[in-house]
């Protein structure tokens, strides 16, 4: 397959996403568009083993190795400085403190995360049997996250029934203000 060829194919997936991304989003269907990234993650990948001619070369991946690390320090800074100003603001906006608390946790998981990757990086070369490795983690982590939705899936939540919201278990919260349907 020519790179050509490969960039069109990549170019029509990526529409094909838009498409059933937007789809999803307006059906309020959330398991569709991950699993539509899983399986385009795949088909790209095998296809861009395909590929004969030269995609990237060493300068392009130094490149993007600096652009990641910049990247995460600046996705970094941000977030822990607009964590600490939604905490400090939480007695004007309870619902501020939930989001200070995503953002400090997601900032953690995605150092944590960029910290075990160099060192797998940084103490393996890039064989086959990395490559499986790396496939084997993606599918865990699928699994993990379906796991944990199910876990934490609102057991104490509210539910529309008959155009109106009705508690499910003990919710510690205020039923919602949009109109059930």
């Amino acid at each position: 397959m020519t790179l050509k060829k490969y960039q069109q194919i990549k170019l029509a997936i990526v529409v094909v996403i838009a498409i059933i991304f937007s789809q999803s989003i307006i059906f309020q269907n959330y398991l569709i568009p991950i699993a539509t990234l899983v399986v385009s993650s795949l088909v790209l990948i095998l296809l861009r083993r395909r590929v004969k001619e030269v995609i990237a070369d060493e300068r392009d991946y130094a490149l993007a190795g600096k652009s990641a690390s910049w990247a995460i320090q600046i996705y970094s800074w941000i977030s822990v400085v607009a964590m600490f100003i939604l905490y400090a603001f939480k007695d004007l906006n309870p619902s501020y403190e939930p989001i200070a608390m995503t953002l400090a946790y997601s900032t953690c998981l995605l150092m944590l995360v960029y910290s075990l990757i160099f060192k797998f990086q940084n103490k393996t070369k890039f064989t086959q049997n990395k490559n499986k490795f790396i496939i084997f983690a993606i599918i865990l982590a699928i699994f993990l996250s379906i796991f944990t939705l199910r876990l934490f899936s609102g057991e104490d939540n509210w539910i529309c029934q008959n155009g109106q919201w009705v508690a499910h278990g003990h919710p510690n919260f205020a039923a919602p203000k949009t109109i059930c349907k």
